[in-house]
């Protein structure tokens, strides 16, 4: 389901060959043999290109071969007011450098001139991606595979994002790449913009960058619940905020590569990457879960349950978590403003938004959180 105005595929492939030859003067007979756009989510667009060149005189030519990921903002409105797809670029990189399995970037190109857009172009890597936009705990290769396929990828997540969240950001810099990601959007106020451990408050200001989003994203017509849900965070912000780490954003398993060995291939989308308290990323991926199980009627056998997922977190974190509730309160509150956004764009689309609005998954869990 995509809620992004149709793309000129001709003007995409002949601006994107154009590049080509700008980024590589020493290639010849450039030619874009496949341009294909994926099932995907909601927010940045995906396609994968096939191209082919030549390299060398003509008589030691070498005619070469590449598979690309290629990536965009949304063509038109988007779930978020902007997209920093440079940060996403320059986060992957340093991610890949200290060892984690993220993707190195071949090229982040901020120029509109040649797309229409900046883009993100990455090598393809081999993987296999479990559909959010599907009943996935109940149908599909995840849901056919082994108990033990299952408990080593649901392992390898959490695994990772701890890894993830154990990082040096200060000596990565991290805070620099990210601190950008919201620059002016929405009139970004303290804590907007990815500070963090040195800048008290961080959870205050999140939680009043997401009321500016909910109001935007709405329309002033988003349901009571999530004002309430604002009200209630505010006035139960955990004290002291746990000590920050680099944040992945939107860790769920519709955002990771999985090899044939049930393995993490490479962890993908970091558009809401920021710097705060491990708890936000932890919660988000327990909530999304969440609700995926309720959508499909319970869990995968090979998934340990969430009491499990939290301690297997907590021991490969180095340390508890806290204030769980709030967190989960918080990620069921932006979860359900994204949703919100997306009934919004489908509706002027002439898509009937009703399950968003009024089925909405995160009505119910918020709800129950948030009352005493």
């Amino acid at each position: 389901m995509g809620i992004s105005e149709p793309r000129d595929l001709e003007a995409l492939r002949e601006g994107l060959t154009r590049w080509v030859r700008s980024w590589r003067p020493d290639a010849s007979a450039v030619s874009i043999a496949a341009l294909a756009q994926p099932a995907t989510g909601l927010s940045s667009e995906t396609f994968f290109v096939e191209l082919d060149w030549t390299l060398g005189s003509s008589r030691s030519a070498k005619s070469e071969h590449a598979s690309w990921v290629l990536r965009l903002p949304p063509n038109g409105e988007g779930l978020f007011p902007s997209y920093d797809l440079s940060m996403q670029g320059r986060l992957q990189s340093v991610l890949a450098d200290g060892g984690m399995a993220t993707v190195t970037p071949l090229a982040v190109e901020e120029d509109d001139r040649w797309v229409g857009s900046s883009f993100l172009l990455m090598p393809r890597v081999a993987g296999r991606v479990v559909r959010a936009d599907k009943p996935y705990l109940r149908t599909g290769w995840l849901a056919e595979a082994t108990p033990a396929g299952q408990t080593k990828l649901h392992d390898e997540v959490v695994d990772a994002l701890a890894r993830i969240h154990r990082l040096d950001w200060k000596a990565l810099h991290c805070d620099a790449i990210v601190a950008r990601r919201r620059d002016g959007d929405l009139g970004a106020g303290a804590g907007a913009d990815g500070g963090g451990e040195d800048r008290p408050g961080w959870l205050a200001g999140e939680v009043e960058y997401w009321a500016r989003y909910l109001a935007w994203a709405g329309e002033s017509k988003a349901p009571a619940v999530f004002d309430e849900g604002v009200a209630w965070c505010r006035a139960n912000l955990p004290h002291p905020e746990p000590p920050a780490s680099l944040l992945w954003g939107d860790v769920q398993l519709g955002n990771v590569l999985v090899g044939d060995d049930m393995g993490v291939s490479a962890l993908l989308d970091f558009e809401m990457a920021s710097i705060g308290p491990a708890e936000v990323d932890l919660a988000w991926f327990v909530v999304l879960h969440d609700m995926a199980v309720v959508r499909c009627g319970g869990d995968l056998p090979g998934f340990p349950g969430r009491a499990a997922t939290v301690a297997g977190y907590e021991a490969r974190l180095g340390r508890p978590v806290a204030d769980l509730r709030w967190y989960e309160a918080f990620a069921a509150l932006r979860s359900g403003a994204i949703l919100v956004r997306a009934a919004r764009l489908l509706a002027r689309l002439g898509v009937d938004d009703s399950w968003l609005t009024h089925e909405n998954p995160t009505i119910d869990l918020l709800a129950g959180l948030i009352s005493d």
